[in-house]
């Protein structure tokens, strides 16, 4: 994995993000999900991962996740650190039997890549299928992943570039 990252330092911050959206659009998601929540943290992620065979996402040690775009994401606004990312995805994985991710648009503006994407996710309790459009916003620190945010549209992720 050392090897796969220092490669991606020198990708443009946009193509690392959409190979990112890539895995996580194709990897199977029940064997991710499983993964995640049985991870007690980043360092048991990251060997979980490894004896999967599945690639580590490249995550900043000092991460920040900012999400509001879900129901109950309040929870994830100004999270840091790597152990709050692997909690973050084991709350966001827990309630879903199906997860699929549809990216549309890449841009960069301000040293951040905005993607606009389409979420559709089946709860685990009821069967019922949400679709969620969503605004992903990421910025990267020497080809890893600094700060993910989700917001709900492309004006709140446009303010969160001005404010940053």
């Amino acid at each position: 994995a050392d090897g796969e990252t220092r490669r991606m330092d020198e990708r443009q911050p946009i193509e690392i993000v959409r190979e990112l959206n890539r895995w996580w659009a194709t990897r199977d998601f029940e064997k991710v999900r499983e993964l995640v929540l049985a991870s007690d943290g980043w360092d048991d992620a990251v060997k979980r991962f490894q004896e999967a065979g599945l690639t580590i996402d490249p995550i900043d040690p000092d991460v920040e996740v900012i999400v509001d775009a879900f129901p109950d994401g309040g929870d994830w606004i100004g999270q840091r650190g790597r152990d709050q990312w692997i909690r973050f995805w084991q709350t966001w994985v827990r309630p879903w039997r199906e997860f699929e991710l549809e990216d549309s648009h890449y841009e960069e503006i301000g040293g951040h890549v905005l993607v606009e994407v389409r979420v559709s996710a089946r709860e685990r309790e009821t069967g019922q299928l949400l679709e969620i459009p969503a605004v992903q916003l990421f910025k990267l620190r020497n080809g890893l992943i600094c700060m993910y945010g989700v917001y709900s549209n492309r004006d709140d992720a446009l303010a969160a570039i001005r404010a940053d």
